[in-house]
């Protein structure tokens, strides 16, 4: 039985080790900061986020965070500054850090399928558990989901975002009712999570608005419209994670 719906279904079946568990933990972090380098995600001059909340929302060590920005800043990625209005700066962006296949990023690349596959089976989990969701979600989950996403709204950068993202989406999947399907939904979901990398905040809040528009299906009880709005909500990070966006195809880094 497994076998089969294996072969029907490529994208449930059993993954190859992913290169990133390969990588250490300090050039995951530089993986994930040098992408949105390259994909000019980030932009020469800005500044990055605390190191603390960096590595908050990559659930790493801030000695770690620390470890992956003075490497960045030994190549030249970044400039960290010392003083009141002191930190740590992009140095260069989009043509500037263009892929190099000894990057990290390089590693976070070949795992495009793994990425691909991981969001088909979200959006699968997320169709269902929304759609339960319309039915059980109590007043104070829904009250709860209202508070995140304006907490999402009022995020100044990416790190406060994702923290914000991530409990959104566990509630809505534990206002399902669904223990079952929910543990498993949690998985794919933080397995996803490590393949996150720094994003615009205009480019964040635009998502959250439809975070807030799946609330508004949850309280009119609307299953087929949560179900519809969760799954395309996540089946378009096939075009908006940095799986689907142009990449860079000339220069050496």
């Amino acid at each position: 039985m497994t076998s089969q719906v294996s072969d029907a279904h490529p994208v449930l079946s059993a993954p190859a080790v992913a290169g990133i568990t390969r990588l250490s933990a300090a050039d995951t972090v530089r993986a994930r900061l040098e992408l949105a380098m390259e994909l000019d995600l980030m932009s020469g001059g800005e500044r990055l986020p605390a190191e603390s909340d960096i590595a908050e929302a990559l659930d790493v060590s801030v000695a770690t965070v620390r470890r992956a920005l003075q490497t960045m800043a030994d190549e030249g990625l970044v400039v960290r500054r010392r003083g009141r209005a002191g930190g740590t700066f992009v140095a260069r962006s989009g043509a500037q850090v263009a892929p190099g296949g000894d990057r990290p990023s390089a590693t976070f690349r070949a795992d495009a399928a793994e990425v691909h596959r991981l969001i088909d089976l979200r959006a699968l989990a997320e169709d269902a558990l929304s759609a339960a969701a319309a039915q059980a979600a109590t007043d104070e989950q829904l009250n709860t989901l209202d508070t995140i996403v304006a907490e999402a709204a009022s995020s100044a950068d990416w790190t406060g975002f994702h923290s914000a993202d991530q409990r959104f989406h566990e509630s809505v999947a534990a206002a399902s009712g669904l223990a079952w399907a929910n543990n498993t939904y949690c998985d794919v979901l933080h397995r996803l999570y490590r393949y996150y990398i720094p994003y615009p905040i205009s480019y964040l809040h635009e998502s959250n608005r439809e975070h807030a528009q799946l609330v508004e299906a949850l309280r009119r009880r609307d299953s087929r419209a949560a179900a519809e709005i969760a799954r395309n909500h996540v089946l378009s990070l096939h075009k908006t994670m940095y799986v689907g966006l142009p990449q860079p195809t000339t220069g050496t880094g």
